[in-house]
């Protein structure tokens, strides 16, 4: 394992820690200090708006001028997102930090990743990214649902210490970040050789490889399926009397736990072909469409599957993308992607709002799940070829 990949998952622990532990309470945190239900809506719709925007311009800024640099800037922007976060507590300040943590996200988002992946010798790479993008599923996971657990105490203890995590890991991110070994062929000497370079040549290889095409839509339908159950799940189990809260976190944790112990075998038997990928995006599409018509037990057995599919999705297609790709506009490439994956969740954000508010939760999930099924199935009838094996170099013909 190389330097970049332990540095790499130092960094992407660190991310996960802090998400977590924000993750369940972020929203009472704002409720605490006065923030109204639509500045809740505000603030999110902040965030994403600023990670869509930033997500190329600092892709194209890590190829250009450093992905180190990048990484570090991210978590530097990190740690003052959880100072803003503290120390001014009211709407204007939070927008500020949702900025802040949206620029965080961009300049880190495909940067580590390109470092730790180009860090492999070309040779040992098909081998070595399986096993690189187990640990970090596991890593997440683990992580995760660790802090989670933690942050409802935490709050309960003192609601004030919500953000100081994403302070002191923005400041250990930084830490961790300059050990990373640069990338001297990203350097500024190449800045202002054709600027625009990496994302006309991101252009190309999407035009090229059928299979980098369909990732992108594809992740995009799922992400849009994904956020319409995540915003729901829980008004449905609860608000429609299926089982007690009290039980959300155990099936959350069930979830999480199962997707632990599969992601190592899973990626295991990724072929590098859409055929095993579909297969879970199929499962969990038919999990999410159903959950409004099944009894209580049933449905508990559905959101399991549900959080196991998205978790055991990512490493698939992280695999899948960045064997295909040379290093040449890695970074760019990656928060390209990150980003249909951000305009999915988006567009759910406003589309199962207007659903919900108009026929009601339960049609959200069938429509959700239904929208994913039916798009896998049409990609599957139409690219019929993309469940076969790969050539030697087939995917690498147009880099």
């Amino acid at each position: 394992m190389t330097r970049n990949i332990r540095i790499f998952l130092i960094t992407e622990g660190i991310l996960s820690a802090c998400r977590g532990f924000i993750f369940p309470i972020y929203v009472l945190y704002f409720r605490v200090f006065n923030v109204s239900l639509f500045g809740v809506a505000l603030l999110a719709a902040i965030f994403e708006v600023t990670v869509l925007v930033a997500e190329i311009p600092t892709g194209l800024f890590a190829d250009r001028f450093g992905r180190k640099r990048s990484v570090i800037i991210g978590f530097a922007f990190f740690a003052l997102s959880g100072a803003v976060f503290t120390f001014f507590r009211h709407l204007e300040g939070f927008i500020l930090g949702e900025i802040l943590f949206g620029l965080a996200e961009a300049f880190i988002s495909g940067a580590g990743e390109a470092l730790a992946v180009d860090s492999i010798p070309p040779a040992e790479r098909d081998g070595i990214l399986p096993r690189l993008f187990t640990l970090r599923s596991r890593i997440r996971i683990g992580l995760t649902s660790l802090f989670m657990v933690m942050a409802g105490v935490i709050f309960y203890l003192d609601a004030r210490l919500t953000f100081h995590p994403v302070f002191f890991g923005g400041v250990a991110g930084v830490i961790a970040s300059l050990f990373f070994v640069a990338d001297h062929h990203h350097g500024p000497g190449l800045a202002w050789v054709d600027f625009f370079a990496p994302i006309k040549l991101m252009f190309r290889r999407l035009k090229a490889v059928e299979l980098l095409r369909t990732i992108f839509v594809i992740s995009l339908v799922a992400n849009f399926s994904f956020e319409g159950a995540d915003q729901y799940w829980q008004v449905l189990a609860g608000e429609y009397d299926r089982f007690p809260v009290a039980y959300f976190g155990i099936i959350t944790a069930v979830g999480a736990f199962l997707a632990f112990l599969l992601v190592g075998p899973t990626v295991r038997r990724f072929s590098g072909t859409l055929a095993l990928p579909a297969l879970i995006l199929l499962v969990t599409g038919v999990a999410i469409s159903t959950m409004p018509n099944v009894p209580a037990l049933a449905l508990a057995v559905l959101l399991v599957i549900y959080f196991m599919g998205r978790e055991l999705i990512t490493p698939l297609f992280s695999i899948a993308i960045n064997r295909a790709i040379e290093s040449e506009g890695r970074a760019t490439f990656l928060s390209a992607y990150n980003m249909t994956c951000s305009v999915g969740e988006v567009a759910a954000g406003l589309i199962v709002g207007v659903i919900a508010s108009s026929l009601g939760i339960p049609v959200v999930f069938v429509v959700c799940g239904g929208v994913l099924v039916v798009y896998v199935v049409i990609t599957l009838f139409t690219s019929g070829s993309l469940l076969e094996r790969p050539g030697p170099n087939r995917l690498r013909h147009s880099q």
